[in-house]
């Protein structure tokens, strides 16, 4: 564990703004010191802990307090319920091996804790051992391994009012620097303009690797105090200083959104360099509001097509959504049972995460962007919960009980790719991104599959499923196994749901093409009876029937009527082909072909060439 549990500094802020939201505080800062990144500082306004709460931290990495009975002893948790915080929050973490996170950025570092009405605050020094590079470190015995050691000291403090914690890290790794400012792409960047200049075009053409779009400078090669007085490369950011800080991020969205222009499917791989990528992966995994609103709370007026998922195969229940209704209270009123969607309702007040002058929000919106003009015009959502009753499994198999929500959202384009995939959040924190396989969905869909973004929030269970990285799950576990079934039958029925459009969508453009096709057929035909007759005189009126009655009265009307022609299903008629023989009895009429012939006479020609073409065509 002290070699690394996590792939990305963003993981570590992660776990440490997951801590923060399970002391019950409302505002998170985190300070980077982009683009040199040589000191990292986290605070938050939570409740703190005391001498007992941090003695118990050091002495039990590895062995969580929270969600257990210790935890409501030493005032982790609600007193009424080991799984909420005291503010009433679901508790977010449950492994304790937070501390560890701070140890993937750096070595040493400090925290500074104090809690409502105490007179001083804490302050320990932390140095934590690298099992891996620290052969020296003190070994008690071939089962026991210093973490490291920490020094703590109290600091008088006459703010009884002031609580929370800060997280300072001072000495951040070299690579994790490196990781942060890009630095390996900026020098294969510089590498590849040196060897253009010098007219290596090998070279040039091996290195494909360019310029983030959006990056928040370079400050270039060398120590951390040889890049404060300059910058290799000047920040290019989506925002500029006097946008607002809640406004940041849908500017960085803008901006992936903007790449439109320049590729098919804007990625974040080319548009934003390593440090606004995690900001963005941040965005997606902190229990933070939407960019511009819950899915649940998107309302009828958008351009979206509602449906509920149903229990077995199908193709969902169609919601009505009022203009100014939202989907969740659309579910409400005309799904079956009243079902309740909870997630998005936040009963214990705002959690704002603010990271260099940047408000932190979900950066995933729910709008159609048509893949083609022959596609659809809308997107579409599917929404719907799963609460199966596993009272008939043993305990020990069912792993707990199981509760969770979600929502499929197909639109034509996914933007940016990256946020193509299922996404699961457990009590509203998520530590893996979006998984494009959607739990290794077997059925061929890859079409489909790439327009489609889902979340799922677990409201009970399936956390004992995560993986000590909190990045993935073990697929063995039958919560994991639950959610893959229910997961694959909405996109069932989402697919199924499409196909059914799309039909409906290709009939209706091959009835206006054909439509289309018979107006011009009859508007040559009828140009060409007023060249040959002068362009105050109308052609004959063309009816189809057999019906006596109805014959009689149209020739004494004075139309020419004639058989109706049979579709090739022998069933419908051939509206189409009708209007081309319309248009036949026009021309022909123009030129007196039919004149002075029988009736029986005139459907003889129009059927002796309707079936010469008819051949012809087969």
């Amino acid at each position: 564990m002290t070699d690394g549990i996590y792939r990305q500094p963003a993981s570590a802020l992660r776990e440490l703004i997951s801590n923060a939201w399970d002391a019950d505080a409302q505002n998170v800062t985190i300070l980077t010191d982009a683009p040199r990144f040589s000191r990292i500082y986290v605070r938050d306004d939570g409740a703190g802990m005391s001498h007992r709460t941090l003695a118990r931290l050091m002495h039990n990495i590895g062995g969580s307090a929270k969600r257990r009975d210790e935890g409501q002893d030493l005032g982790l948790a609600s007193d009424a319920d080991p799984e909420l915080t005291p503010g009433g929050r679901k508790i977010i973490g449950k492994i304790g091996i937070g501390l560890f996170s701070v140890s993937q950025l750096a070595r040493r570092f400090e925290i500074i804790t104090k809690t409502k009405g105490s007179d001083y605050r804490l302050i320990a020094e932390i140095r934590l051992h690298q099992y891996s590079e620290d052969p020296d470190a003190p070994v008690e015995n071939d089962d026991e391994f210093i973490a490291g050691d920490v020094f703590i000291r109290r600091e008088q403090t006459a703010d009884l009012e002031a609580h929370g914690t800060d997280i300072i890290m001072d000495d951040i790794k070299p690579r994790v620097r490196d990781i942060l400012r890009s630095a390996d792409r900026w020098q294969a960047v510089a590498e590849r303009e040196a060897a253009l200049a010098k007219g290596d075009f090998d070279t040039w053409a091996s290195l494909r690797v360019e310029k983030p779009v959006y990056h928040s400078g370079y400050a270039g090669v060398g120590s951390a105090a040889s890049q404060m007085a300059t910058l290799a490369e000047r920040p290019n950011l989506p925002w500029d200083s006097s946008t607002a800080p809640g406004d940041r991020m849908a500017r960085l969205i803008d901006a992936v959104e903007g790449e439109f222009s320049r590729l098919d499917r804007p990625d974040l791989a080319n548009t934003l360099d390593s440090y606004l990528d995690m900001i963005w992966s941040l965005g997606l995994s902190a229990p933070v509001p939407y960019v511009d609103c819950h899915p649940f709370d998107l309302k009828g007026k958008e351009n979206v097509q509602f449906y509920w998922i149903m229990p077995g195969r199908g193709r969902g229940l169609e919601l009505k959504v009022d203009a100014n209704a939202t989907v969740r209270q659309a579910a409400r009123e005309q799904v079956e049972g009243a079902p309740e969607l909870l997630e998005g309702l936040d009963p214990v007040g705002a959690f704002n995460v603010d990271i260099d002058g940047l408000t932190l929000k979900r950066p995933i919106r729910f709008q159609h962007h048509q893949s083609d003009p022959r596609g659809l015009e809308h997107a579409v959502m599917f929404v719907g919960e799963f609460c199966p009753d596993l009272g008939s499994v043993t305990a020990a198999q069912r792993g707990g009980g199981l509760s969770l929500e979600g929502y499929l959202f197909w639109t034509g384009r996914v933007v940016p790719k990256e946020n193509n995939g299922v996404l699961v959040r457990i009590r509203g924190a998520s530590g893996a991104l979006f998984d494009p396989t959607f739990f290794k969905y077997q059925v061929s869909e890859q079409t489909r599959l790439r327009q489609i973004t889902s979340e799922i929030f677990v409201q009970k269970g399936l956390d004992a499923a995560l993986n000590i990285d909190r990045e993935s799950f073990n697929f063995a576990h039958p919560h994991v196994q639950l959610t893959t079934m229910w997961l694959h039958n909405a996109l069932r029925q989402l697919t199924n749901r499409l196909k059914d459009i799309g039909q409906r969508l290709r009939q209706a453009r091959q009835d206006h093409h054909s439509a289309q096709q018979q107006d011009a057929i009859i508007e040559r035909a009828e140009q060409i009876w007023r060249e040959r007759r002068g362009v105050d005189s109308f052609p004959p009126d063309v009816r189809f029937t057999r019906d006596p009655d109805e014959i009689s009265r149209y020739r004494l009307q004075g139309s020419l009527v004639f058989d109706p022609v049979s579709a090739p299903s022998r069933v419908a008629r051939d509206v189409a082909r009708e209007a081309q023989v319309s248009a036949l009895v026009k021309v022909l009429a123009a030129y007196n072909i039919l004149e002075d012939r029988t009736y029986a006479e005139q459907q003889e020609i129009i059927n002796a060439i309707i079936d010469i073409f008819s051949g012809a065509s087969q």
